[in-house]
Order: structure tokens, then C-alpha cells, then sequence
């Protein structure tokens, strides 16, 4: 699938949260990007219908199917939506904490609003996403719809950091995620430990403001040190799982300068900083049974 998104169709980025997770479910930043990978429809006048080949959907609005319901709900917020029949494909893994599901809603208003603004668009994908997962932050339509890389706080929308795109390696534990698990857990958390929960989740938000500082100022020694220190206190919220800091290890050991879970955590995806060494981190995922690849995070249309 061709990369050059800007041109797509009904096209939307998927996106990976550098720093800040959970945090900015409690009003804190989070540091956040849209990566080089994502998902492209074409439309055709037809019945509603959504078909993406890579994750094998095949799905029509009425159909008991979360797509199929998020398909019908952007198409109802989208005033004179026309009938189509949406087809494309994605090279962003589902189900993996990389918005494929705010990548698919945005696309899929895309190309049933061809001419409606970015503002728009995001207001109709945030029909689809809580479908998805009920009460979302909104970073991942933001990003799916902007693209570029941001400090996002919930209320206040995405603050760009102005700095290209950084490299990062993303391994794929294969564990489900339950991200609405994980984020009752953090909750309980504040209500068993509130004081001892708010200073993580605080320590998190500082995380992310560092982090676009770091990002800025071109300092990869710094951002590694920040992903790493930021796994440990989103582990010591329960949040990680064995696979996910063996992988993580796995990362630092290939020369990583940080690695962290990314996302909602109990499974998912595990990200690393490591330039210059990238494939050999991948190849230490290889030799667990695991899959990585390398992306951009902060690509723009």
C-alpha cells in the first residue's frame, strides 16, 4: 500500500502516544505522533459497506459488528452522508494501541465527506471511536485526521511540536488488549492510592512535556531516558505484563536507548528509541516469536 497519504482517498494515519498514556485521561499531556503508516478507502455509490483486506472486514451498517456500527454512526453524523460501498486496505496492525480504529473512522468520513473540513471530519469520526471505546481522550482522531507530532491535553486538543519526524522501532506482542480494563485499573488505583497514583500519573504528564522538549532540541539521549523511566511507573501501575517488559529488555539489550508499552497496556504494542539499531532490535522480537517494524512518527499529509 502506497505511503503517500496525502493524495488517498478517504485516508487517515494511525498514530503511537510517545509519553503521557493514561495520564491524559486525567487531564495531563500526553505526547503523542501520526505514523508513516495508516488506512486508505475508495468509495462507490452502493450500500453501506466498509471492506479492508488486511484485517479481514467485510462488514455492512446494520450488521452486528462493532465496524459495521461505527461505520453506521460516522455515516449518521455526517449530514446527507451519500450510500457507498468502502473499499481499501491498511498497513497499520489492528488491535495493537496504533489507532487503527480512529484511522478507519476518520478515513471512512473522508471518503463519505470528501469535502469537509479537518474539523469536520474529526467531529464525524468521533462518532466511530466511541463506538469503539465509549468516552476516547481524542488524540487518536486528531492525529489521524492532522498528522504531525503534538503534545495533546484533553479539552485543549493537539499543540504541535515543530520538529521532524523521529524514528522508532514498534514490536507487536500479540497479547490482546483490554484497554477499558486497564483503565478501570488506574482508577481504582486513585481511589485504593490517590496520592501515591496522582504523582505517577503527574510524573507522566511531566514525561511528555520533556519529551516534545527533548524532541526539539534533538536529543535522542534524552527522550530514550525519559520512554525508559516512563514504562517503569506505567508498570508500577499495573499496566504492563511480562511479555511486554521482556520485549522491552529485549530492546535495551539491542541498544535501545528506551523502550516502553504503548497505549493502553495490558498487552499490544511495545515501542523503542533506537537509532542506528533498529534491525537488530527487531531481530531480538524475532527471536521471541514477536514482529516489529520501523516507522516515522510525526508524518504529515
Amino acid at each position: 500500500m502506497s505511503r503517500a497519504y496525502g493524495q488517498a482517498f478517504g485516508q487517515a494515519f494511525g498514530k503511537i502516544i510517545l509519553l503521557g498514556e493514561h495520564a491524559v485521561v486525567h487531564g495531563h499531556p500526553a505526547l503523542a505522533g501520526a505514523i508513516d503508516r495508516g488506512v486508505r478507502l475508495t468509495a462507490t455509490p452502493g450500500p453501506l459497506r466498509l471492506r479492508i483486506a488486511a484485517w479481514g472486514i467485510d462488514v455492512r451498517a446494520g450488521d452486528d459488528h462493532p465496524v459495521a456500527r461505527a461505520l453506521a454512526d460516522v455515516a449518521a453524523a455526517i449530514p446527507g452522508a451519500p450510500q457507498a460501498s468502502l473499499d481499501g486496505d491498511a498497513d497499520v496492525p489492528a488491535a495493537a494501541g496504533l489507532g487503527s480504529s480512529a484511522a478507519t473512522s476518520v478515513a471512512v468520513a473522508r471518503a463519505l465527506a470528501p469535502d469537509a473540513t479537518v474539523d469536520e471530519i474529526i467531529a464525524y469520526a468521533g462518532a466511530g471511536e466511541r463506538c469503539f471505546h465509549g468516552n476516547p481522550s481524542g488524540v487518536d482522531v486528531e492525529l489521524a485526521a492532522r498528522g504531525g507530532l503534538g503534545l495533546y491535553r484533553r479539552g485543549a486538543g493537539l499543540t504541535p511540536v515543530d520538529a521532524p519526524p523521529i524514528r522508532v522501532v514498534v514490536g507487536l506482542s500479540g497479547e490482546p488488549r483490554a484497554t477499558a480494563t486497564m483503565v478501570a485499573r488506574v482508577t481504582a488505583a486513585l481511589e485504593a492510592e490517590p496520592g501515591e497514583t496522582k504523582a505517577r500519573l503527574a510524573m507522566l504528564g511531566l514525561a511528555a512535556a520533556a519529551g516534545a522538549r527533548a524532541i526539539v532540541a534533538g536529543d535522542a539521549y534524552a527522550l530514550g531516558s525519559l520512554i525508559g523511566d516512563a514504562h517503569r511507573t506505567l508498570a508500577d501501575l499495573g499496566l504492563s505484563t511480562p511479555l511486554l517488559d521482556a520485549m522491552c529488555d529485549d530492546a535495551v539489550a539491542a541498544g535501545a536507548l528506551g523502550a516502553k508499552l504503548t497505549g493502553g497496556g495490558g498487552g499490544g504494542a511495545v515501542i523503542a528509541l533506537a537509532p542506528g539499531c533498529e534491525e537488530a532490535v527487531i531481530d531480538a522480537w524475532r527471536a521471541r516469536g514477536m514482529v516489529g517494524f520501523a516507522c516515522l512518527v510525526g508524518a504529515r499529509p
